[in-house]
């Protein structure tokens, strides 16, 4: 069973909005999926509708849920569980922020500090003017890196 014309539309559209971000883009085709249906789906449900491996439609749904995109419902009587998407931007931004973007700018902190340390090493540092050209594009990443701390607290309450 393939998806409606509206799904499939709604599916490119989380498709390549996780793509941009670095994300599979299955993960995106799921969210889409289930986003785009008026009840819950169930694994078999996406599966079939979406053509994917039993184990990207697992995979996926074990990351959409741990980033709080998905939630599992149990109906009466039903032994499989379903999915429903989460539709509320601010949860959703919310754990990006928090699980994905905090931690590598964390990671990018110890990164910059470890390369401003090497490029006193540094060979082509070696001569002067290369030297300030480097300590500048460093200064400018580090600038970057400052903006983007300051930034993420603003982006989370605003939404």
């Amino acid at each position: 069973m393939a998806p409606t014309a509206f799904e499939a539309d709604i599916v490119a559209v989380f498709a390549d909005l996780v793509t941009l971000l670095g994300l599979p883009k299955s993960m995106g085709e799921i969210y889409g999926l289930i986003f785009a249906s008026p009840e819950p789906l169930a694994f078999t449900d996406i599966e079939r509708k979406l053509q994917l491996s039993k184990g990207t439609v697992s995979q996926g749904l074990r990351s959409l849920r741990e980033l709080g995109a998905i939630q599992g419902v149990g109906e009466e009587g039903e032994r499989r569980e379903k999915w429903v998407a989460t539709v509320e931007l601010r949860q959703l931004i919310g754990t990006i922020l928090r699980d994905r973007l905090v931690p590598y700018l964390e990671r990018q902190d110890q990164r910059l500090a470890h390369a401003e340390t090497e490029l006193e090493r540094d060979p082509v540092a070696a001569d002067t003017a290369a030297l300030a050209t480097l300590r500048s594009r460093l200064g400018k990443l580090q600038k970057w890196q400052s903006r983007a701390r300051t930034v993420l607290p603003v982006i989370g309450r605003m939404l």
